[in-house]
């Protein structure tokens, strides 16, 4: 899971390469904080997508609201899919100047004002309480009062101590709509973009993990993100140590009829099984041929912190898994199954490795192999007890239960004609 790089073009044209670190959802602006290959950091502002500015930064201000913006809005790690929206991969992204950017909102004041409280951080304070005061005196002279106290409260917000903000006296007004308080509250109604609605609904699902708010992340992400963006998201958030994204997919790829699949998530992104996830685990494991590219050890390592709760299940699922492991050395599967070393298998594989090279007890040996699946094994056991007593029933026996349970029909079928021989 890597981070994209896009470029960022200043006025003179130059361009710098850089690399998403962070991104801070608030209201007016969101902030993606990005890295060059030098380590220095910029901060990128937009509006509803919409790129407004860009500063190279040492270290945010206090009390400034990109400080606000990165403690208490929505803040998440890149990669993210809302991050791959504002700067995609290899975009070429042009800077301008504030003063550029104040011609173009001139014709909405309010705007002005709700961005450029914004760059409390990056604007000489001088000037930007200038520019902020001469609309609240604009809408206070066109009788607009309203507007003039939302004014007065990012003017506040940006200068509490400041001699002018103490000897204004604030208007009675409702501001129960100001989007910066209905932000704070995550009151999301008319007027806030999905991407401020896909952040809530993450970041609920962060707060209170479970299938209910998963199910409402994963309603907006399935309309709103592509595959490659939500596959982005759960790998941020399996990361983070989610693991309900996993559990879906899981789940999806069982419902799908993929097993080898569902498997093969389960090794490379492991989350904490349900009682349902163990059945259909369960029954994916029956199949042998569902386990094929992945390796015993990954089973066994892998398998057994998700099957903590199921030491039986897990057992038996290894124990079933053995017969397809390419290394047949007992002793690296005990050196594989040392993970698992408190179920019986490993003590069974334990007990192999103390008799197989004793020829006093291969029909023991051939008994345990059987047991793993290791059925070549255990016909060399029987085969080598036979010749040892060429009149005992037992081995023949044993030699076409074995090759029957091989697949080895003809085989099997050789040693029942020749049990027919022998005297009982």
């Amino acid at each position: 899971m890597l981070n994209q790089t896009f470029y960022l073009k200043d006025k003179a044209q130059s361009i710098t390469a850089l690399t998403p670190v962070r991104l801070a959802i608030h209201v007016p602006c969101t902030i993606l904080e990005a890295q060059d290959k030098h380590d220095f950091l910029y901060h990128l502002y937009f509006k509803d997508q919409q790129f407004l500015a860009a500063k190279k930064v040492s270290r945010s201000k206090r009390r400034s609201y990109t400080e606000e913006a990165f403690t208490q809005g929505i803040v998440f790690l890149c990669p993210h899919p809302l991050a791959d929206q504002l700067a995609a991969q290899g975009e070429t992204i042009q800077n301008q100047s504030l003063t550029t950017l104040m011609k173009k909102l001139q014709t909405d004041p309010l705007q002005t004002v709700d961005i450029f409280s914004c760059f409390d951080g990056l604007i000489r304070e001088e000037k930007l309480f200038k520019v902020l005061r001469e609309h609240y005196y604009t809408y206070k002279r066109e009788g607009k009062f309203k507007k003039a106290e939302l004014v007065f409260q990012r003017i506040k917000s940006i200068y509490p101590e400041h001699e002018w903000v103490k000897s204004t006296r604030s208007e009675k007004v409702d501001l129960s709509d100001d989007q910066r308080q209905l932000w704070q509250k995550r009151n999301l109604v008319n007027g806030f973009s999905i991407q401020h609605q896909l952040a809530a609904a993450e970041e609920e699902y962060r707060l209170t993990p479970g299938p209910g708010t998963f199910k409402t992340l994963l309603a907006f992400t399935s309309t709103h993100y592509s595959p490659v963006q939500q596959q982005t998201l759960y790998e941020r958030l399996l990361s983070d140590g989610y693991d309900e994204p996993a559990r879906h997919s899981f789940r999806e790829f069982v419902r799908n009829e993929q097993p080898a699949e569902a498997v093969r998530l389960l090794i490379t992104t492991p989350f904490k099984l349900k009682a349902a996830d163990v059945r259909d685990l369960r029954a994916l494991l029956q199949n042998q041929d569902n386990l094929e590219g992945i390796s015993f050890a990954d089973l066994c390592s892998k398998l057994s912190p998700m099957l903590a709760e199921h030491p039986m299940e897990l057992n038996q699922m290894i124990l079933n898994s053995l017969g397809k492991s390419p290394d047949h050395h007992i002793d690296t599967l005990l050196h594989q199954l040392e993970c698992v070393s408190h179920l019986p298998v490993y003590q069974l594989v334990r007990q192999l490795a103390e008799i197989a090279e004793d020829p006093e007890q291969q029909t023991a040996a051939g008994e345990l192999y059987e047991k793993i699946g290791f059925y070549n094994e255990a016909i060399d056991c029987y085969t080598y007890e036979m010749e040892l007593n060429p009149g005992a029933r037992e081995p023949v026996e044993r030699l076409s239960k074995t090759y029957l349970a091989a697949g080895q029909a003809d085989e099997a079928k050789a040693y029942q004609e020749l049990l027919k021989t022998m005297i009982s």
